[in-house]
């Protein structure tokens, strides 16, 4: 992935230049921290394949101009990405659980409460 890593680095200083774009801005446009810019520039890390689409859109280049073809790692990108889908997938079921627990006790505090009225 060091390729990649660089590749994307060279391509990101080279339209961050052209469209004159500091690392604050691009940060606060991405709602990311100048330091992880500064590790993206640097090639220290890659961006994920939907911070990638962010950085695409906000410098107004398609995603393909950070990636170089012939070293992509295709399948190491998928697997990021599917483990970033499933630990959301997780977030969201115990949040799902937690919810429905909260609904089952409002429930039953309603029942005794309209039973104590009658």
């Amino acid at each position: 992935m060091k390729k990649e890593k660089t590749f994307f680095a060279k391509q990101l200083k080279k339209i961050m230049s052209e469209k004159d774009i500091t690392q604050q801005k691009l940060g606060e446009k991405l709602n990311v921290s100048q330091t992880m810019v500064s590790q993206w520039l640097r090639g220290l890390r890659y961006p994920t394949l939907n911070s990638l689409q962010k950085i695409s859109k906000a410098l107004d280049v398609p995603t393909a101009y950070f990636l170089e073809e012939s070293s992509i790692n295709k399948e190491s990108i998928l697997v990021q990405n599917i483990k970033e889908i499933k630990e959301q997938l997780r977030f969201n079921e115990e949040k799902m659980k937690r919810f429905e627990t909260e609904l089952e006790l409002l429930k039953i505090k309603i029942d005794k409460n309209f039973n104590l009225s009658k």
